[in-house]
């Protein structure tokens, strides 16, 4: 972990400066010839890194974790790089704490440690002046402070390390003390115990087999939240979820489990709100038979698909009550040994069906790519 962007500052200067024109365009008060000279090839890298190399960059940031992020994807966040320019470099001798990280570039110019720049490589300093540029987008690090596990995939230090070695900083790599944070840094379907879609924001959860939850868009999988701890309940092993649903009207998670209960809570606590109850399946139908679960809130339905190819409707402890099983197709050279999970959003009449292969299909309960032909799910952050 680094504290080199405390090195560099910015604020509101009224007096004058004494202009010295580089090639960069930008202009230098109180530097000196090395310091300037330094200052001019770290810019020029990041001038670079967001023209010539912009590809590179963007590629390097959809690499990336990123936390506090904004919902924005790899190229706006590049995008708002190039944005924020620098007309002058104030070189002073400033403080490494926080009130100074505070201050932001301001009307383009930047305040610069001369002894930073002195002390530091090239690529270093073009990562910092990078950082800090991205202060001045909007992007903070409020929520992930230095020092805490998810500082370095704070959307500045992301940008600063892939301006500075086109290579992003490692997920939760923030906290040298502590363990690594719970979770994966990537989406891998095979892992997944089943998701949920609230409707009401259009958040898509999923429940992860170590143990975690997250939650995103349907192909952007952590772009919301990233991975934090959930609870089934007393005595019941994680692994013994057969399917989830997500009723966005009552914001309540309900999880049906193999030996035939099912209970309802949050989405980190699974038995918050309903402790354990009975439920039923279709005849001849057992828990081991589903592959798939859903809630459409505004219908009070609860859908479970079925591994013979069809699906039930129904209530939480009556899953055939409304309607029995009836056919469904799937993408074209699915099975449905290949569904992982389905999440259902009433909001909008659409089902999407998660494979393990990495895709998602979206469509009607009996034809789950009517809407949307299979598409990449990625970790998205």
């Amino acid at each position: 972990m680094r504290i080199l962007a405390l090195m560099v500052a910015t604020a509101i200067v009224t007096n004058s400066t004494t202009p010295a024109l580089a090639e960069t365009g930008v202009r230098f008060q109180s530097c000196g010839t090395a310091v300037k000279e330094k200052i001019i090839q770290a810019y020029r890298r990041v001038l670079k890194r967001r023209g010539q190399q912009r590809e590179q960059l963007v590629r390097c940031m959809d690499q990336a974790y990123v936390v506090e992020h904004q919902r924005h994807g790899p190229e706006k966040l590049v995008n708002e790089l190039r944005k924020a320019d620098v007309t002058t470099f104030l070189c002073r001798n400033l403080d490494a704490n926080a009130s100074a990280h505070k201050l932001l570039l301001d009307r383009g110019k930047m305040k610069i440690d001369r002894d930073f720049v002195r002390d530091r490589g090239t690529n270093e300093v073009a990562g910092t002046i990078a950082h800090e540029m991205m202060h001045n987008r909007g992007y903070k690090h409020s929520g992930n402070p230095i020092g805490t596990d998810f500082y370095p995939n704070t959307v500045p230090e992301q940008i600063e390390n892939c301006v500075e070695m086109l290579t992003p900083n490692a997920y939760g790599s923030g906290n040298s003390n502590t363990p690594i944070p719970p979770g994966r840094d990537h989406y891998d379907a095979t892992k997944m115990l089943g998701f949920a879609l609230d409707g009401e924001n259009n958040y898509v959860f999923g429940w992860d087999l170590n143990g975690t939850v997250f939650a995103g868009s349907t192909t952007r999988i952590h772009n919301y939240r990233i991975p934090y701890t959930f609870a089934v309940a007393p005595s019941v092993n994680r692994n013994d979820i057969v399917g989830f649903g997500l009723d966005g009207d009552t914001n309540m998670v309900f999880a049906w489990l193999r030996d035939g209960r099912v209970i309802a809570g949050a989405s980190n606590d699974l038995d918050s709100k309903r402790a354990p109850y009975r439920y039923r399946l279709p005849s001849g139908y057992t828990p081991n038979d589903i592959v798939g679960m859903g809630v459409d809130g505004e219908n009070n339905n609860n859908f479970a698909w079925y591994r013979d190819g069809r699906v039930s409707v129904g209530t939480s402890d009556n899953l055939g009550s409304r309607r029995a099983p009836y056919r469904y197709t799937l993408a074209p050279g699915y099975t449905p040994a290949d569904v992982v999970g389905m999440a259902v959003d009433g909001e909008n009449n659409m089902i999407f069906a998660f494979y393990r292969d990495g895709m998602v299909s979206a469509g009607t309960s009996d034809d789950l790519d009517k809407f949307r032909a299979p598409a990449r799910v990625i970790t998205g952050r």
